[in-house]
C-alpha cells in the first residue's frame, strides 16, 4: 500500500461527488447533513430530558412542601416567642435586682443614720458622765479638805496643850 495514493485519494475526497437517490452529493455536503442531523437529534434528546425534569417537578406534591414550610415557620415563630419570653424574663430579673439594690441602699442609709444618732447619744452620755464625775471629785476634795482641816486643827490643839502642859495626860 502506498501512502501517497491514500493521501491523494483523501485530498480529492472533498471534491468528489457521489450520486445517491438521483442527487449528486459531495463529501462536504454529506458532512453538513450529518452535522445538521446530529444537531436535530441532540436538540430532541435535550428537549426530552428537559421534558422529563419538568414532569418530575410538576409531579411534586406542593402541599407537602407547603406543609413543611408551615412547620418551619411554626418552629421559627416558636423560637422567636421563646427568645421574647427570655428577654422579658431577663428584663424582669434586671428590674427585680434594681429594686432590691435600691431597697438595700435605703436600709443602709437608715442604719447609717441610726449609727450616727447612737454615736451622738453615747458622746452626750460620756460628756454628762464626765461632768458628773468631775463634780463628784470636787465634792470629795472639798469634803476631804474640810476633814483634813478639822483633823489638823484637832492635832494642833492637842499638840499645843501638850506643849503648854507637858505633865498632863
Amino acid at each position: 500500500m502506498d501512502t501517497t495514493k491514500i493521501a491523494d485519494n483523501i485530498d480529492g475526497l472533498a471534491d468528489r461527488e457521489f450520486k445517491t437517490g438521483g442527487m449528486k452529493v459531495s463529501f462536504g455536503s454529506i458532512m453538513a447533513i450529518l452535522a445538521f442531523l446530529s444537531t436535530i437529534v441532540g436538540g430532541l434528546y435535550g428537549g426530552f430530558v428537559l421534558y422529563q425534569k419538568i414532569e418530575s417537578v410538576a409531579g411534586l406534591d406542593l402541599e407537602e412542601y407547603q406543609l413543611q414550610m408551615d412547620v418551619m415557620d411554626a418552629k421559627v415563630t416558636g423560637i422567636s416567642e421563646k427568645v421574647e419570653e427570655s428577654v422579658e424574663y431577663s428584663r424582669d430579673i434586671k428590674n427585680g435586682l434594681r429594686s432590691d439594690i435600691l431597697s438595700i441602699e435605703k436600709q443602709t442609709d437608715r442604719v447609717e443614720d441610726m449609727v450616727r444618732e447612737t454615736e451622738d447619744k453615747v458622746r452626750n452620755m460620756i460628756d454628762d458622765a464626765e461632768v458628773r464625775f468631775e463634780n463628784q471629785r470636787e465634792r470629795v476634795r472639798v469634803s476631804q479638805s474640810g476633814s483634813m482641816k478639822e483633823l489638823e486643827d484637832k492635832l494642833m490643839d492637842k499638840l499645843q496643850r501638850a506643849l503648854d502642859n507637858p505633865l498632863a495626860d
